[in-house]
């Protein structure tokens, strides 16, 4: 597994476009799948956090760095990207430059970090949970280094039908016709139950606990440019469509659902 995601950091510069940064400068629209989908996650979490006093967070298994970006450039936080990639956290640095802004890069395992305990107000990763058997283990890490009454939010896609098996027919169809190498595989995943998830941050610790299964947008890949902007603007027009209609419009049900958040907080210390 982590010679895979190494592979993947390592080709991503050359690869360009997507590979290599998916932030949103302010002001513009996301213009890819991936970008729709990552500003997305941001607004939910920049939601959550609004008015909060939130001046210092952590990001596990950082990987390019999109949605540490966005807390940086929109929230004011102060980021600490941690990777066992080298290659990541390069990219990382990279993107961060681009846009004018600083963090601290720390290359570790999510399972030990080293990071200080009580010393954070919001721990997020986006998309690694499911990638690790036990992740209840990064779940206590997280816990360990939050601050008493800080936020643990987590963005998981484990495996499962979903919207998404549309991309595994559409990948069969151009299958014979696709460049080599276009079509790659996926990497191990667990299948997870949302409520399994929820548990498992029960039982590290966390208090308030919630999910809330999300992100009922295919993403088709690989697609020629053009049709990847216009999949990305139909969606935009029908996620403005089910804002008018819902509080949330990435939320769906779980059969619909590609992923899921993990919410937890802390228990403030009583005094």
């Amino acid at each position: 597994m982590a010679r895979l995601f190494q592979e993947k950091w390592c080709g991503a510069v050359s690869r360009g476009g997507d590979e290599r940064d998916l932030f949103v400068p302010p002001g513009a629209p996301p213009r890819t799948q991936r970008q729709f989908n990552l500003f997305h996650y941001h607004r939910f979490i920049s939601g959550l956090i609004e008015g909060g006093g939130f001046a210092r967070a952590a990001e596990f298994g950082c990987g390019r760095g999109t949605i540490s970006q966005y807390l940086t450039v929109h929230n004011g936080i102060r980021m600490t990207l941690v990777d066992t990639s080298e290659d990541a956290l390069a990219l990382a640095r990279a993107n961060f430059a681009n846009v004018g802004a600083q963090a601290e890069f720390v290359c570790a395992d999510a399972v030990s970090s080293g990071l200080p305990s009580d010393s954070y107000d919001l721990v997020l990763s986006i998309g690694l949970l499911e990638h690790i058997p036990d992740y209840r283990t990064v779940l206590r890490e997280k816990f360990r280094i939050l601050k008493p009454g800080g936020l643990m939010f987590s963005m998981n896609v484990p495996g499962k039908r979903s919207v998404q098996n549309l991309n595994d027919i559409y990948k069969k169809i151009i299958a014979p016709f696709a460049p080599a190498g276009s079509i790659r595989k996926d990497y191990y995943r667990n299948n997870d139950r949302p409520e399994q998830y929820l548990a498992a941050a029960r039982e590290a610790g966390f208090d308030n606990c919630s999910v809330m299964n999300v992100n009922p947008y295919p993403i088709f890949t690989p697609v020629p440019p053009a049709a990847e902007r216009t999949l990305t603007a139909l969606y935009r027009g029908i996620h403005r469509l089910r804002g008018l209609l819902m509080k949330e419009p990435m939320a769906t049900n779980y059969p619909m659902s590609q992923a899921h958040f993990l919410i937890g907080y802390k228990p403030a210390v009583r005094l």
